[in-house]
């Protein structure tokens, strides 16, 4: 990996932006250039990698967030915005949400009389 895109690596694991990230690592078209890097198979190991690392290192997993999102939802100290946002994340992560197929029959037939 070049300098440039360890330090791309580094900074896109700060928010996860592309755009930022190629352009805090000198790239010249960081709005082009911050998507094609993302797509090279070197640095989408290097990212899975270090995402891995930090999750260890934290011990944060899915279930943990859930959790913590769960507490959140219940907790009637928080606000009802706040309740109410963690009960849309759970349900994303739930798929709850999630788009339905609907199929609309658009064809019609018109009768005309002569």
């Amino acid at each position: 990996m070049t300098p440039k895109q360890t330090i791309f690596v580094h900074e896109y694991l700060r928010d996860l932006n592309a755009t930022r990230a190629a352009r805090d690592a000198g790239f010249t078209h960081p709005n082009v250039q911050g998507s094609q890097i993302l797509a090279k198979p070197h640095i989408k190991k290097r990212l899975a990698e270090a995402i891995l690392e930090r999750s260890e290192r934290l011990q944060i997993d899915a279930d943990w967030i859930v959790s913590q999102l769960e507490k959140e939802a219940t907790d009637q100290s928080n606000s009802s915005a706040v309740r109410v946002r963690a009960l849309e994340l759970l349900g994303k992560h739930l798929g709850i949400f999630s788009p339905r197929e609907l199929f609309l029959n658009t064809e019609t037939t018109f009768f005309a009389d002569a």
